[in-house]
């Protein structure tokens, strides 16, 4: 049906307007209460962008995983700026992530009533669990992930794993292969040890139903 098309569209729309004064209303980081390392991001331009890979986002869900799009709204909107946040400031405001896992598992508790599969339910939690496992080791070893990533891993792993396991495989492995991939770009450039992880951990799903597409199984 056409008009399922404008419905990311629409979302995207809403979520540009709204993109400024989020930015100059969130909480600045824990460890810097003085600063307000989001207040220069509530720009046009920026607005601009979330909107076009908000858009993107949830049209490739729409195209790609269609029963599955109310389970991947809180990554395609709150996952999507947040990893704009990340890439620009080195932050994953807990307040976005917080609203992402909100937003995620409505999401996620529709897909499954929709398609009445409760195994998407399960799935969902307990890929919430693993990736949020999984990140937290690498967080506590000091392989590069800082605590935002640990909060937004259940984004990840519940939005992957509702489409199923395979997905939530290739999700993270592809998501973190393209992180180890700007790492060492970033550090090549010279921009220090420490890089943003959230962008990658975010495309990861996404480039998982390509993926799927691309090489079925």
């Amino acid at each position: 049906m056409t008009w399922q098309w404008a419905v990311p569209i629409a979302v995207a729309i809403a979520l540009g307007l709204v993109t400024p004064r989020l930015l100059r209303a969130l909480p600045p980081p824990v460890d810097e209460p003085a600063a307000r390392p989001y207040v220069p991001l509530a720009t046009r331009g920026f607005a601009a962008v979330a909107l076009v890979l908000t858009a993107l986002a949830g049209t490739l869900v729409l195209a790609l995983a269609p029963p599955y799009w109310f389970g991947w709204a809180g990554l395609s909107t709150v996952g999507v700026l947040a990893a704009m946040i990340d890439a620009r400031t080195g932050y994953l405001p807990a307040v976005l992530m917080r609203a992402g896992w909100v937003l995620t598992l409505v999401g996620t508790a529709v897909t499954a009533a929709v398609l009445t599969d409760w195994q998407v339910l399960v799935r969902a939690a307990v890929g919430a669990a693993a990736s949020a496992a999984l990140i937290w080791v690498f967080h506590r070893i000091g392989g590069g992930f800082g605590f935002g990533d640990v909060r937004l891993a259940p984004i990840i792993g519940a939005t992957a794993a509702s489409v199923g396991w395979p997905t939530l495989f290739s999700a993270l492995i592809l998501g973190g292969l393209l992180g180890v991939l700007w790492g060492l770009v970033w550090r090549a450039l010279g921009r220090g040890k420490t890089f943003p992880y959230g962008p990658a951990l975010v495309a990861g799903p996404y480039l998982a139903l390509v993926a799927a597409v691309l090489m079925p199984a």
